[in-house]
């Protein structure tokens, strides 16, 4: 049997983490955290493929959590991150870029969509230890 992916979905609105749940079980093995703070403990516990990131969360937004995970990383492995937002601007898409996150997602999120664009990214970027 072929392991999932693990992904770490942060958001801190309980319905979007149910549908990203409801769009993703079956595909990845799902861990789920409601903020940034929550996220960083979890990714100390944890090792995950892939983060899906909100961005406009309480306590922590996504650019700092990412800015932190990458900290934590160090140059030693890259654990990609995609930012989720309802923001298309640009000038938010290049903060989270410069934040060290790997792609940018705007809202609606389409399921079918973004379990493809998870496979394919992962299946063709090569992350992990540098």
């Amino acid at each position: 049997m072929i392991s999932k992916r693990k992904i770490l979905v942060v958001d801190d609105n309980a319905g979007n983490r149910l549908l990203l749940q409801y769009n993703l079980e079956g595909h990845f093995d799902i861990d789920f955290a409601g903020n940034g703070l929550s996220a960083i403990d979890k990714f100390t516990q944890n090792k995950y493929d892939l983060i899906l990131m909100d961005i406009h969360m309480p306590e922590m937004d996504g650019v700092e959590t990412a800015i932190r995970i990458r900290q934590i990383e160090n140059g030693k492995w890259r654990t990609p991150i995609f930012a989720i937002t309802s923001n298309a601007y640009n000038e938010q898409r290049a903060r989270c870029f410069d934040a060290g996150m790997d792609d940018y997602i705007v809202k609606p999120i389409h399921a079918k969509a973004l379990v493809e664009h998870i496979n394919l990214f992962l299946n063709s970027a090569s992350f992990g230890a540098m």
